[in-house]
Parts: structure tokens; C-alpha cells; sequence
């Protein structure tokens, strides 16, 4: 009769779309952070594939990685990273003490380096419709770390077997010819232990 149900009513309204809006801006810059993240990680890991203990490596993983990431739209615009932007480390740890190098001193240690971190600088992202509890907008930053591919270890002329006999390994003996089957009827191949 008083008409407090249109006041609490439209209050409600408001509270309801300014949570909506908080939801919609909130996912929107989950979503730009999501796809700088990923631009930084292919960034990163195509910079790590170039490393290859020359300094001529170095200058390859710094040219791919800013020419990819440049290549990929930010909000709407162009992501930019400079070559400085671009770091090298010999273990991954020197990232977090400070002790990584620029372009030109990785070069000095080329055959050192191992890791390479990417750094996508923090960049304004609008907020549309909770701009009063979020601000009119946030900046967004991603950076992504990737290490040097490591030459696999391999064994060369090692055949993986095993022996079992019955008296201990007594009549296997370093230096003898023994012959080796798969299965009956099957070639066997001369071992020697």
C-alpha cells in the first residue's frame, strides 16, 4: 500500500544487473589475460626451440619471439613487445633473483643459456558495465618461460635383457660368446655381457 515493494523491487533490479555486469566485465578480462597467457607461451616456447648454444641462436629466439607475439591482436589492437622484452637465463631460478640477461649479454654465454622468458607488458583493458566497483579499466599482463630442448640420451649396441639362472649368475661370465633367443624357432643374436 505504500509502495515499499517498488522501492526494494527496483533496488534489487540494480543490485541484480550490477552484479551481471561485474560477471560479463570479469569474464571479458579473464578472457584477454587468457589469450595474452597463450600468446605468451608461443611466444616463449618458439624462442626456446631456437636456442642452440650459439649466439646466433639467441638472436634467432629474440627475432621469432617478438615476431610472433606481435603478430597477435590484443583487445582489438596489436600486441607489441620490444626485443627487450624478450630474457634468457641459464637456470631458472635467475629469473627470480635477477639474474637473467638481455639479447646482448645472453650472446656472452650463449653456450650457457637454457631458458628464455617472454614479457607481454601490463595493457589497459576497458570495463564496461561495473566500471563503479571495478574502475573504467584494468591493466592486463601476461610473461610465459620455456626452456632449451635437451638432446635425448641414447645407448648405443646395449641390448635391454635380463638373465635369470638358477645357480646365481655363476655361469655367466664377462668376456664369453652367449647365444640369445626370443622365442623357439625364432633368430638369435651373439651377446656378449
Amino acid at each position: 500500500e505504500r509502495g515499499s515493494v517498488l522501492a526494494i523491487s527496483t533496488l534489487g533490479m540494480l543490485a541484480f544487473l550490477l552484479a551481471t555486469g561485474m560477471c560479463v566485465d570479469i569474464s571479458h578480462l579473464y578472457l584477454v589475460k587468457t589469450e595474452l597467457q597463450n600468446a605468451a607461451d608461443s611466444a616463449a616456447i618458439s624462442a626456446a626451440a631456437s636456442l642452440n648454444s650459439d649466439d646466433g641462436g639467441i638472436t634467432k629466439a629474440t627475432d621469432i619471439a617478438v615476431s610472433s607475439l606481435n603478430s597477435y591482436e590484443f583487445n582489438k589492437k596489436g600486441a607489441s613487445v620490444t626485443r627487450s622484452d624478450v630474457r634468457f637465463a641459464i637456470n631458472l631460478r635467475d629469473f627470480d633473483r635477477g639474474q637473467d640477461y638481455s639479447e646482448s649479454g645472453a650472446k656472452a654465454v650463449a653456450s650457457r643459456i637454457r631458458f628464455v622468458k617472454v614479457t607481454v607488458p601490463s595493457k589497459p583493458v576497458n570495463v564496461f558495465f561495473a566500471s563503479i566497483v571495478l574502475g573504467g579499466s584494468r591493466n592486463v599482463g601476461a610473461d610465459a618461460v620455456a626452456g632449451m630442448s635437451v638432446a635425448p640420451n641414447y645407448f648405443e649396441h646395449i641390448l635391454p635383457v635380463s638373465v635369470i639362472t638358477d645357480n646365481d649368475g655363476d655361469d655367466i661370465l664377462p668376456g664369453n660368446m652367449y647365444t640369445i633367443r626370443r622365442a623357439p624357432g625364432n633368430g638369435a643374436d651373439l651377446v656378449r655381457p
